[in-house]
């Protein structure tokens, strides 16, 4: 599936989750919710009509995560990555999140970016991935 079509559906979707195995990595995404009258597939929806997958990037050449080399995403440090932007081209992906943190924690709001190249990147959709996927596991 190319992925770099649906982009603009992930503003307001989320960033559950990452894992990384050495060079490789995989994004766990969800869109915002599709509203009826957008000319896409349902049938690649989630039963909240979500686009939900995972984007896997193999070969990474470098990752940048608000402005720093080799740094690690920090999705496990907040309760909540929302998507504020996320861009494909090519080879690279950038991603603007709002990471935020709720009570009991210390609320936090905070706006960061994280730029990836890597040799080959595609979309592996996955309509029933749960939200809480790293939290249950």
């Amino acid at each position: 599936m190319n992925i770099e079509k649906y982009t603009g559906y992930f503003h307001d979707g989320g960033l559950i989750g990452a894992i990384r195995k050495e060079n490789n990595m995989e994004l766990f995404l969800r869109s915002c919710e599709i509203s009826s009258g957008e000319p896409i597939d349902r049938k690649i929806l989630s039963e909240d009509n979500a686009l939900k997958g995972k984007l896997c990037l193999e070969g990474i050449k470098w990752i940048k995560v608000a402005g720093k080399e080799n740094a690690e995403i920090p999705w496990k440090d907040y309760d909540d990555g929302e998507i504020l932007d996320l861009e494909i081209d090519n080879n690279k992906v950038f991603l603007l999140i709002e990471w935020k943190n709720f009570p009991p924690k210390s609320r936090i709001e905070d706006v960061g970016t994280i730029e990836i190249e890597a040799e080959k990147v595609y979309w592996e959709n996955i309509p029933d991935l749960s939200d809480d996927y790293f939290k249950e596991g």
